[in-house]
């Protein structure tokens, strides 16, 4: 009696499946916006690489309603985060609707 290695109904044979991961334009030091950036401090500059190191699927976060004082800061939280969002965009090669100080707040 010959013994074969047939698979039993039960058992399930894995498939590959590939899916296509979207692929970044730039790495975060070749941004447009981070190398064309005058006077940027390295602190900032460690924080605009690490906001467009970010994922696809994983954009800076934006700030809570209560981050913001509301006394008309320079630099504001929101606008540090809209700087993150351009330097996240643009290694993805994502079109923004709306530009960067014309961003609507919708809080």
């Amino acid at each position: 009696m010959a013994i074969t290695n047939t698979p039993s109904p039960s058992t399930t044979i894995p498939t590959t499946t590939t899916t296509t991961q979207r692929q970044p334009i730039y790495t975060p030091e070749e941004v447009p916006h981070i190398k064309s950036a005058k006077r940027l401090t390295r602190i900032r500059t460690k924080q605009l690489l690490r906001a467009a190191g970010r994922e696809y699927d994983d954009p800076p976060p934006r700030p809570a309603p209560g981050d913001c004082c509301g006394s008309a800061c320079d630099p504001c939280v929101m606008d540090l985060w809209r700087e993150e969002m351009t330097c996240w965009r643009e290694r993805w090669g994502i079109e923004s609707k709306e530009s960067g100080k014309n961003m609507k707040l919708d809080w």
